[in-house]
């Protein structure tokens, strides 16, 4: 699958997943963000610093935020990155590629400490490329893309955005950086590992 093309199906999981998660959800996740990532998801959900600090009203103003600039891929990444980065730490060696049976072992536990909406959408993250995650999205059903109305709806507003050579680039960069970012933290816990195995 092309970039270009994994991204477009990517973007509308996320817009999918998220049409489906309460107000009340979207603001207890961006509550729960890390202080380092607070402002950057005030950012791309259309919002001025400091947003997150009070949770009146704020699930409304994260959803119109990011269907008015369409920003689904940004908005699931950010919200799931505890639980992303959780996951990783938890599946080790097998973070580059989990199978099926990994997730099964894994996900319970991310889900009891970050809930299932914050898993569902970490899950979205590698579903078009992981066979683990691609499995768990078909024989999951509360990781199964939804079929629904506001499915319908928020594929819409996504195939009315253009899609320019230039947002593609930037989403490439971005997701380029977060990659290596993560690769970077992969590398330092194994060093970090093996120290602790040596000692």
């Amino acid at each position: 699958m092309s970039t270009s093309k994994e991204q477009i199906l990517i973007d509308r999981r996320y817009a999918a997943v998220l049409s489906t998660i309460s107000d009340d959800s979207l603001a207890e996740l961006a509550s729960n963000l890390p202080e380092k990532l607070r402002d950057p998801f005030a950012k791309v959900a259309g919002l001025p610093a400091g947003a997150l600090s009070t949770k009146d009203g704020l699930g409304a103003k994260i959803r119109t935020g990011f269907v008015s600039r369409k920003s689904f891929i940004d908005v699931g990444i950010l919200l799931s990155e505890p639980c992303t980065e959780h996951c990783i730490e938890a599946l080790g060696s097998a973070a580059d590629d989990p199978n099926i049976e990994h997730l099964r072992s894994t996900l319970p536990d991310a889900i009891e400490k970050f809930g299932l909406d914050a898993t569902r959408l970490m899950a979205i993250q590698y579903s078009a490329s992981l066979n683990g995650f691609k499995q768990l999205i078909m024989q999951d059903e509360r990781f199964m893309v939804p079929k629904t109305g506001n499915t319908i709806a928020a594929s819409a507003l996504i195939a009315a955005k253009p899609d320019t050579a230039e947002s593609q680039e930037k989403r490439r960069a971005r997701r380029e950086r977060q990659e290596k970012e993560r690769e970077t933290k992969r590398v330092a816990e194994l060093q970090r590992r093996k120290a602790r195995n040596r000692v």
